[in-house]
C-alpha cells in the first residue's frame, strides 16, 4: 500500500491539467490547488505580467517555492503551471507526498486550446504556435516517464477521464493521509502549553531585565564569562555612565567643601564665614546711609 498526502496533475500547457483538477478535486470533495493562481495572488498581478516584471530565472524560482510548500497539502488536488518542465530533482521531492499524474494531448489539440486564450500563457510563442508546441511537446516526454500515471486528454468525455483517474487509484492500492481534525483534548492541550510557554518567557525577560539594571549582577555576570564583555548591551552601558557621573559630582563638591574649609583666617573660622560676614557688615551700612535723613 502507498500513502500519499495528495494528487498533483502536472503536463505542457493547454493539455488541461486546470479542468480536469477541478472535476476531480470537486468529485472526491477535496480542495483544488492552481500554482498559477497561486504565484497571481502573491504577487497581485496576472501571470504573463509576473514573468514580464521580475524574468524567467526569478519566475522559476518562485514557481519552485510555491510547488515545495502546496506539496504538503493534505486532501488536495494540485494543478502545476507548464510554463516549464519540471526539474528531475524538483520531482523527485514531489514525488514523496504527491501522487504524480501526467496530463498530455496531441499537438494540435493543445494548438487549438492555446488559441482560445491569446496572451494569458507568459511562455507561449503566438507568432509560431505549431513551432513552439511541438518543441514543448518534446522537452516534456522525458518528465512524463517519471510520473505514477500518464492520461492522454486528446480525446474523450471528462466523465470518462475522471473514471479512469479512480480506477488507476485503487490499482495502485494508493491511499491517500487524511488531515488531522483537533479534538478537545489537543485543544486544552495546545492551551496549556501556550500558556507555559508566554509564563516562561515572561520569566525569562525578567531574569534579563534584572541582570541588566542591577550593579551587582552585572559584575558578578561580567566576572563569570570575560568571554562576553563585548556583547554588553547598551542599558547597562547607560546605566553605569550615569552612576559614574553622579560619582564624579559628589566627589568635586566634596573636594569644593574640603578645600573651603581649610582656607583658614587670621582672626578664625574660614574663608566663607568671612565672606559672609563682610556682606552683612556691607549690606548694614548701606541701609544706614539710605534711611540717613538729610541736613
Amino acid at each position: 500500500m502507498i500513502i500519499k498526502r495528495n494528487i498533483m496533475l502536472i503536463g505542457s500547457m493547454g493539455s488541461g491539467k486546470s479542468h480536469f483538477g477541478r472535476n476531480l478535486a470537486e468529485r472526491k470533495g477535496w480542495q483544488f490547488v492552481d500554482t498559477d493562481r497561486v504565484l497571481e495572488s502573491r504577487f497581485g498581478l496576472p501571470i504573463a505580467e509576473i514573468f514580464k516584471k521580475i524574468g524567467e530565472k526569478a519566475f522559476r524560482r518562485a514557481e519552485m517555492d510555491v510547488l515545495k510548500k502546496v506539496c504538503l497539502y493534505h486532501e488536495a488536488v494540485i494543478s502545476v503551471g507548464g510554463n516549464f518542465p519540471i526539474e528531475h530533482r524538483t520531482l523527485k521531492v514531489l514525488k514523496k507526498y504527491s501522487y504524480i499524474i501526467g496530463i498530455r494531448a496531441a499537438q494540435f489539440r493543445i494548438v487549438s486550446r492555446v488559441n482560445r486564450r491569446i496572451g494569458k500563457r507568459p511562455t507561449m510563442d503566438y507568432t509560431n504556435v505549431n513551432a513552439f508546441v511541438h518543441a514543448m511537446i518534446q522537452s516534456w516526454k522525458p518528465v512524463y516517464k517519471q510520473c505514477d500515471f500518464v492520461l492522454d486528454t486528446t480525446n474523450g468525455r471528462t466523465y470518462d477521464f475522471m473514471q479512469r483517474i479512480e480506477d488507476e487509484l485503487e490499482a495502485s492500492d494508493v491511499q491517500f493521509k487524511a488531515r488531522r481534525q483537533p479534538n478537545e483534548t489537543d485543544e486544552v492541550d495546545a492551551t496549556v502549553a501556550s500558556r507555559e510557554t508566554q509564563f516562561n518567557n515572561h520569566q525569562r525577560r525578567r531574569t534579563e531585565d534584572t541582570k541588566l539594571i542591577s550593579p551587582k549582577a552585572s559584575s558578578s555576570t561580567g566576572m563569570a564569562n570575560k568571554g562576553d564583555s563585548n556583547k554588553v548591551s547598551s542599558k547597562k552601558v547607560r546605566y553605569d555612565k550615569r552612576r559614574n557621573q553622579k560619582a564624579s559630582n559628589v566627589g568635586n563638591k566634596n573636594r569644593k567643601t574640603e578645600t573651603i574649609s581649610n582656607q583658614r583666617t587670621p582672626q578664625g573660622g574660614n574663608g566663607y564665614e568671612k565672606n559672609r560676614n563682610t556682606n552683612k557688615r556691607r549690606r548694614r551700612t548701606w541701609n544706614e546711609r539710605r534711611h540717613k535723613s538729610p541736613n
